[in-house]
């Protein structure tokens, strides 16, 4: 398995196809438009899974050039995509939590919880004042459970509850992931049915959240807010062999050789930093308000 820490699967597939077809997986790319593509990875077997090192199942990647500067129609555009890749795999499914995973107070880790108190809340009207909504809309309950470091108790352990308690039919994890690549921070979702490990994109695993823990159907929303300094160090090395004369012996190295050799010098004098965008504020606001209209309509 590839070295470099990452948690998109087309990542993994990209490096692992420059070495040819992949046995065990199956991938296709879709250009909606000169700024969105959309890229689904199939993981079908074991072999697959171990390739790549992410469970059987299906990876949907969204993908949006200068999200910085998109407009409204644009924003929109996107949050059809998603309402779209959505409403396939909750189709079979009457009610849904959604869980926005991540520490609200932390910018970078707040997409989770931010998406929450955007959602268009309905297992209370359903119960309470059925009259105010159509019989035919999803019932739809979310929760933000914090962090370990805020509540004492780990995320699958307070889920785990209101699952026994709510019976959902299934769940909508959102949460931050870590990328390979420093231009796909912000820019990129993915939505998998494997599940999701709470903390992975901050660097500070929790107890996975997926239907072998849950008992019911994970969906995840991820969308990656980092990277790690390494790899930013590893792509400068790259640009540099390319860019001067006096550097092209670099080029004889991969890019993985590059990224473990940046890691072994880095992580000893603890620099091996993950690192956000600095217009990472409005950055969460716009994938805040794509990933939430997009759930809301794919209740509908």
């Amino acid at each position: 398995m590839l070295d470099f820490r990452t948690d998109m699967a087309d990542e993994r597939v990209k490096e692992y196809e420059k070495e040819g077809k992949i046995e065990g997986i199956s991938s296709e790319n879709i250009d909606i438009s000169e700024k969105i593509k959309v890229t689904k990875v199939k993981v079908l077997n074991e072999n697959g899974k171990e390739k790549i090192g992410k469970d059987i199942g299906t990876y949907i990647t969204v993908e949006i050039k200068e999200i910085e500067i998109v407009n409204k129609d644009e924003l929109e555009k996107i949050s059809n995509i998603v309402s779209k890749e959505l409403s396939e795999l909750i189709k079979p499914y009457k009610s849904i939590l959604v869980v926005g995973l991540g520490n609200i107070d932390t910018t970078v880790d707040s997409i989770g919880p931010k998406v929450i108190k955007d959602l268009k809340i309905t297992r209370h009207l359903k119960k309470y004042a059925p009259d105010l909504i159509d019989e035919k809309e999803r019932e739809l309950s979310g929760i933000a459970p914090g962090v370990l470091g805020t509540t004492g108790m780990e995320t699958g352990e307070i889920l785990k509850g209101i699952v026994e308690k709510v019976k959902p039919d299934v769940i909508i994890a959102i949460d931050a992931l870590i990328s390979r690549d420093i231009s796909r921070l912000f820019k990129t979702i993915q939505i998998s049915d494997t599940g999701i490990v709470p903390g992975a994109g901050v660097g500070n695993n929790r107890k996975e959240i997926s239907k072998k823990t849950m008992g019911i159907p994970v969906i995840a929303i991820g969308v990656p807010t980092l990277v790690e300094a390494a790899t930013i160090v590893a792509d400068s090395i790259e640009l540099i062999a390319s860019k001067f004369e006096e550097f092209k012996e670099l080029k004889n190295a991969t890019k993985e050789e590059k990224y473990r050799l940046m890691k072994a010098v880095l992580e000893p004098s603890k620099y091996n930093l993950t690192v956000t965008p600095k217009e990472v504020d409005d950055l969460v606001e716009n994938m805040k308000i794509i990933i939430a209209h997009g759930i809301n309509d794919s209740v509908k």
